[in-house]
């Protein structure tokens, strides 16, 4: 279906390594802390990165999830990848990682806290379809996770629909009101 060809992480995506700070050096905000977790740790008033990134987590027992930001946030914890535009789409980048969560949660290495080292995911072999190829993908996965989440438009709207038909015609099969003779 699609032609593709594998190349390393490190060659498709541009690096962005998290900056170290701790919360009591901070003030608050409604910045998001990525810290390696699979939720911002806390919120601050500063960002160092704004836009588009696919975050991995770096160390403790989340080393190796993948998060997609589009947005400004402040990276500690983890490594983000930017698209380098001629090769890959972020959030094709983020689809793809994300299938791959369990191996990168693999990688994993060290008794105290284990991380995942820049070196090793650097060196990941990724399908690299067109940029084409990429978009018709993410916009088939986009809509699929909008059907499955979105609780205006997906999965749970189509239920509570098919709930209220359901209840329709239940009352009208079992209202037994009396037919004209």
């Amino acid at each position: 279906m699609f032609g593709y060809a594998m190349l390393p992480l490190g060659k498709v995506a541009n690096v962005f390594r998290g900056e170290y700070i701790t919360k009591k050096n901070t003030k608050e905000g409604t910045i998001p802390v990525i810290l390696g977790g699979q939720e911002p740790a806390y919120y601050i008033d500063k960002y160092n990165h704004d836009g588009e990134i696919v975050v991995i987590a770096r160390s403790g027992a989340s080393a190796g999830f993948v998060s997609y930001w589009n947005q400004k946030i402040f990276v500690t914890d983890g490594f983000g990848y930017e698209e380098k535009s001629e090769l890959i789409a972020t959030k094709f980048l983020y689809y793809v990682l994300k299938n791959m969560e369990s191996e990168l949660n693999a990688m994993k290495r060290g008794a105290g806290v284990p991380h995942v080292s820049g070196e090793m995911l650097n060196s990941i072999e990724l399908p690299i379809p067109s940029l084409q190829d990429q978009q018709r993908i993410v916009e088939i996965l986009d809509r699929f996770d909008t059907l499955c989440n979105d609780l205006s438009s997906g999965l749970p709207a189509e239920i509570e629909a098919r709930q209220k038909q359901y209840e329709y015609y239940r009352d009208k099969l079992l209202s037994f009101k009396e037919l004209p003779k």
